[in-house]
């Protein structure tokens, strides 16, 4: 399976710990432990960190995750999103993007700069001390990057990359695969420096994709390239594009059908992943009943049903092994946690 380098568990968890939140519950929810995230030979599973951000949305009801000064309600990416996906070429819609984003909020200034053969994309946060260690700049700059990659269905090539600090020896590895060009640290500005020629190609996708890539975020953005074509995420990301409730998952013959592979082959693939289509399914009902746990009131037995158990034990049994806690402790322990600093930093 895909992997992340430490340091984003650990600025993910630190983040949230200077919002408020209590990130040892954090790390139980996705089941990790602190001596682990914070050892700097570790790395873990991305759909993991992709967990955890989700959380700390949730806690912070904020897209920007505490590392801005003014917060972005969830869904105001998915919203942009839908906006630009109509844009006849990839460098009107990533020009749409960066005005949607000068319009909603004044925390950040995005900009686009023509050059003769490139579109630079710069990055500045107004107030950076809230982003000591450069871990939001790095996340959103990666998303604009994937963002358009994904629109294009090909990864974009980028002439060059510039990072408005030091270059991070704990990671630059790490960045060296998610930026495929020269870097260079210690500039101006954080910028991204485009192919004007490759923006110039159309959007390929559809709206039905849009909402298979949205409905599996951030996974989509933490991901090293050449990982997307992992049989996992291609399984994953079939079955949640398609998710109705209650949830139904087809057979494996017709998952591997619509992968045109053979059964025996995506078998062999997922295994050779260390992973396999039960436990893919497994991961679906446990992030659907965690949001319904955590964002809804509904009956504990209510979301067994949703998730796919007739019976409220046998619910509570697969949450235990999920979480390591039944569902009534896990909605009073998180969705009580998280409520106090929400209320907290209302007042």
């Amino acid at each position: 399976m895909p992997t992340s380098c430490s340091h984003y568990f650990q600025e993910t968890i630190r983040g949230a710990e200077r919002c408020g939140v209590d990130a040892d519950l954090l790390l139980a929810n996705v089941g990790l432990a602190r001596s682990e995230v914070f050892d700097p030979a570790w790395r873990g599973d991305v759909e993991l960190l992709a967990r955890l951000v989700q959380l700390v949305w949730y806690a912070l009801d904020d897209e920007f995750m505490g590392f801005l000064d003014h917060p972005a309600r969830p869904g105001t990416f998915a919203l942009m999103a839908h906006s630009i996906l109509q844009e006849p070429s990839l460098e009107r819609a990533l020009r749409k993007g960066v005005l949607f984003y000068r319009l909603v909020t004044d925390a950040m200034e995005m900009t686009l700069h023509d050059d003769a053969d490139t579109v630079r994309l710069s990055i500045r946060f107004a107030r950076p001390e809230l982003d000591p260690s450069h871990y939001f700049l790095e996340f959103w700059t990666t998303i604009w990057y994937r963002l358009i990659g994904w629109l294009a269905g090909a990864l974009p090539p980028l002439e060059r990359a510039t990072f408005s600090y030091p270059k991070p020896a704990a990671y630059a590895d790490e960045l060296r695969r998610i930026f495929r060009c020269e870097q260079d640290f210690d500039c101006d500005e954080t910028a991204l420096w485009f192919d004007r020629s490759f923006l110039q190609r159309p959007v390929t996708r559809t709206r039905a994709e849009l909402k298979q890539f949205l409905s599996v975020a951030p996974v989509g953005f933490m991901t090293i390239p050449e990982d997307e074509a992992s049989a996992a995420r291609k399984v994953r990301t079939l079955l949640q594009g398609t998710r109705n409730l209650p949830l139904t998952f087809p057979p494996l013959t017709e998952v591997a059908m619509q992968l045109n592979l053979s059964e025996q082959t995506l078998r062999r693939r997922l295994r050779d992943e260390s992973t396999s289509y039960r436990e893919i399914k497994e991961g679906i009902r446990r992030d659907v009943a965690v949001q319904r746990l955590l964002s809804t009131s509904m009956p504990i037995q209510r979301i067994g049903e949703l998730v796919g158990y007739a019976e409220t034990r046998a619910f509570t049994r697969a949450f235990k092994h999920w979480t390591g806690m039944s569902p009534a402790q896990y909605r009073k322990d998180l969705a009580q946690q998280f409520r106090s600093h929400t209320e907290a930093n209302d007042r």
